[in-house]
């Protein structure tokens, strides 16, 4: 009797709703296993959008791979490999759970969408940042160095791993010191504002100091790994940055949060031995470069990355007397001739 009232009240429903009650997975698979690979595909596409987990939506999607492959729509096919690939990058269909034609087209067309999904992944987490909300883009930047130590996810990045790398790094870098930031200004009770100071004649580059700021650092134009003999950090010894005058004795000079150089390459290192860049830099009251100039030029090429790579440099402002000052100075970046 019962039986016979739920089959009753399923003929009562409208059909789609009526079908959509019976969908399951498992009857989608045992759809599939009998050979009724439309009617397993139907199933399994009215199932896909209610897939309450990341995991519920892999394993429709594999299922349905199957079906549109037995139907013959090998493009379908991969198409829907490729959606799982950005779902769970690092699955691979169990050996065995497929012949071999359709093994192959699973590890193809994964291959193929691995790249894709790096660079989704990277620009996912790099408009976290720009959104401000930097606890996310933390973890998501170190969800995709997670994925870059994945063997199959270094090949599919190719030559661009080590750009991929350190781009990561250094977002990841600067996302946990601006929460950290962040974190720090909400914890401070409110202070009255402080009037921006007149010039300071002993100020590092001979401008005014003005007021703290606790605004977070800015996305970064690029971040990559140190050229091949690094760099120097230290004020030049040959020639002062600007200005000349001398340094009051309470200055405190800013110390560096993110400052990756561009990595040499075989076009930008030189011939003979190493040679060294002189770089001006001004470090403004927010710990960003405001100005950056080539004093000493080696090799234009690289210089232009090098140039463009400050952008993203973050270092702790400078400080006189515990107010946040301008601060000019010179770096040295050596390159040196791959052995």
């Amino acid at each position: 009797m019962l039986r016979l009232a739920v089959f009753l009240l399923l003929l009562a429903m409208p059909p789609g709703v009526a079908a959509a009650a019976q969908d399951t997975l498992l009857a989608a698979r045992d759809l599939y296993t009998t050979a009724d690979y439309r009617e397993a595909l139907a199933m399994l596409t009215r199932l896909r959008p209610a897939a309450a987990t990341p995991a519920d939506a892999r394993a429709i999607d594999q299922y349905r791979a199957f079906a549109l492959f037995a139907l013959g729509q090998t493009a379908e096919a991969e198409l829907v490999v490729e959606g799982i690939a950005s779902i769970d990058p690092t699955w691979t269909l169990p050996a065995g759970e497929a012949p071999p034609r359709l093994a192959t087209l699973f590890a193809q067309a994964r291959e193929r969408a691995l790249p894709g999904v790096l660079r989704q992944r990277l620009a996912a987490a790099r408009a976290l940042y720009s959104e401000k909300r930097y606890d996310a883009s933390a973890e998501a930047f170190t969800g995709v160095l997670m994925l870059l130590d994945d063997p199959a996810m270094a090949k599919a990045a190719g030559a661009d791993l080590q750009s991929m790398t350190a781009l990561a790094t250094g977002f990841r870098d600067l996302s946990l010191a601006a929460d950290e930031q962040v974190r720090a200004a909400a914890a401070r009770p409110p202070a009255a504002p402080a009037s921006v100071a007149a010039a300071t004649p002993g100020a590092p580059d001979g401008t005014s100091a003005a007021a703290p700021s606790t605004a977070p650092a800015s996305e970064p134009a690029s971040a990559s790994k140190p050229a091949a003999s690094g760099g120097s950090d230290t004020p030049a010894s040959d020639a002062p940055a600007e200005p000349t005058t001398p340094k009051p004795a309470d200055i405190v000079p800013p110390v560096a949060i993110a400052q990756a150089l561009p990595r040499a390459t075989d076009i930008t290192v030189p011939l003979g031995g190493p040679q060294t860049i002189l770089l001006d830099i001004v470090i403004d009251e927010t710990g960003h470069v405001e100005r950056a100039e080539i004093r000493r030029s080696v090799n234009r090429l690289y210089e232009a990355q090098l140039m463009a790579a400050t952008r993203g440099w973050r270092y702790t402002p400078a400080t006189q007397g515990g107010r946040p000052v301008k601060y000019a100075r010179t770096l040295e970046v050596t390159l040196s001739p791959k052995d």
